[in-house]
């Protein structure tokens, strides 16, 4: 029987403190009489980085999907982060440059700025105030209990860092694996003798680097945020972002893919800035205080691991965020997607109650995260070196890449020129990459009648070549390009 079914929602265990552990502690709490989250790290004080989060230095941005769904499980979520020093976006400008010019555009009604830290910080506090919600740090899982068939999760083993040689067995009605890119899962489910299914992979070869500025005086209220895209139609693979964030600081990132790592020393990270297609973040910090060398941080390939086409998965086990997949970072789609997999895993407990409940949870997560996952390789594979292997393989790649040029220049020549009124035709991009739209309300025939209505540019062309090599209406191979789930 499933771990939803009547009786068995006493306990569940969720292994990692992280964004998507805390996230699912908190659906949890509702469903479960107990929830208890063990966490390699030790008790993080405020304002302190956790050692087991390498990228929290890197910048972090929940989506405006992923602000939706926290304010609906933590109420006054926003209120929150703007009490703790986030930096408000109510009057901020936000400035966008890519290839085909720079989108001046003002901040949302409500919203706000700030660093993994500070929302996590949050989060973890919001969820530590439930009763029923229990935190053991210091505790790192190495294996995972099951009945003598191995067709039920019955717990986990773990050992405190203190000391190592004592184990201790947890059990628990349901296991979540919410422990990171880092998770043991494969192996564990080795170990008990279930055969994975080959990962999918994103060969991407990301690299970050970070730097914080302390924010001038006469900037303080002027300059929220610089975004300086990259230019894979001249080899540019730097791009840039300037980041108001709290206690008047700025967070600055250089990044490059398909293994062009940015500099992580302070010279090559100046002279990084000048390299990227604007200048605009180098003029910005010629009278801004450095407060931190710079910062590297890489990751090579994107995964995503089809635990749902297993043909045999044990009760009482879920898994989900970066544990599930990682996506990649550059597109700022990693919490949000946490966000969606814990609200989807809210849903599965509300609405399932049957012995397949593992299995069609795994399921449903997967359809949901998919769309962040096919965005963000397919913008990858724009560049030399990166490669998709596993899974389902996309289909018209070219032709997508030349439907979002024009999408994109459609939308920035919305924010170019004086008395400029955007199009919500247009915007609609901004939705999809904000996960709050699927990718078929963007890419569909009736859309690109719209993009192309008297558009003449270089981009338009590419795509009307390109519409003329299909032998098929292009709204049948844009309906067959889209996914419908993963």
């Amino acid at each position: 029987m499933g771990s939803a079914q009547t009786g068995r929602r006493n306990k569940a265990v969720v292994i990692g403190g992280g964004i998507a552990g805390l996230l699912t502690a908190r659906v949890l709490s509702e469903h479960y009489g107990k929830v208890v989250v063990l966490d390699r790290d030790v008790a993080p004080a405020a304002g302190v980085r956790r050692r087991g989060v390498p990228q929290s230095f890197h910048l972090h941005q929940m989506l405006p999907r992923g602000e939706l769904i926290l304010e609906q499980l933590f109420p006054g979520f926003l209120d929150d982060v703007l009490r703790l020093g986030a930096f408000p976006l109510t009057d901020a400008v936000l400035n966008w440059t890519n290839r085909y010019g720079k989108m001046l555009m003002p901040g949302p009604e409500q919203g706000a700025f700030y660093s993994r830290g500070l929302v996590e910080q949050v989060i973890r506090r919001r969820v530590e105030s439930i009763a029923n919600v229990h935190f053991d740090y210091a505790r790192t899982v190495v294996d995972l209990c099951a009945t003598d068939d191995r067709a039920r999760i019955t717990g986990v083993r773990s050992r405190h860092s203190s000391r190592p040689e004592s184990g201790t067995t947890m059990s628990a009605d349901l296991v979540v694996d919410a422990s990171g890119r880092s998770s043991k899962l494969p192996q564990w489910l080795s170990v008990l003798g279930y055969a994975t299914p080959p990962d999918e992979v994103v060969t991407s070869g990301i690299g970050y680097s970070t730097r914080y500025y302390r924010v001038p005086d006469a900037k303080k209220n002027a300059l929220a945020l610089l975004v300086i895209e990259n230019d894979y139609t001249a080899g540019i693979p730097a791009g840039g972002v300037l980041k108001r964030i709290e206690g008047d600081v700025w967070s600055v990132c250089l990044s490059g893919i398909g293994g062009l790592y940015p500099p992580t020393d302070a010279a090559g990270f100046d002279l990084g800035l000048t390299q990227l297609i604007s200048p605009a973040i180098a003029e910005a910090l010629r009278d801004a205080e450095p407060l931190t060398t710079p910062r590297g941080f890489r990751i090579p390939i994107c995964v995503r691991r089809h635990y749902e086409q297993m043909e045999q998965w044990p009760a009482g086990l879920l898994v989900l965020g970066d544990a599930l997949s990682t996506v990649d970072p550059i597109y700022g789609q990693g919490m949000t997607v946490a966000a969606i997999q814990a609200e989807n895993i809210a849903t599965c407990l509300r609405e399932q109650d049957g012995p397949d409940f593992e299995r069609d949870a795994l399921r449903r997560l997967q359809r949901a995260s998919y769309p962040a996952w096919w965005l963000s390789a397919l913008e990858d594979l724009r560049w030399p070196g990166v490669e998709h292997t596993g899974g389902r393989p996309f289909r018209h790649v070219g032709l997508l890449h030349k439907y979002f040029d024009l999408a994109v220049e459609r939308m920035t020549r919305q924010f170019t020129g004086p008395g400029a009124v955007p199009d919500p035709t247009f915007l609609s991009y901004f939705a999809m990459t904000g996960l709050l739209v699927a990718p078929g309300v963007v890419v569909n025939g009736t859309m690109l009648d719209a993009l192309l209505d008297g558009a003449s540019t270089e981009a338009a062309q590419a795509i009307r070549e390109e519409i003329r090599a299909h032998g098929e209406p292009i709204s049948t191979v844009l309906a067959d390009a889209v996914p419908a789930g993963g």
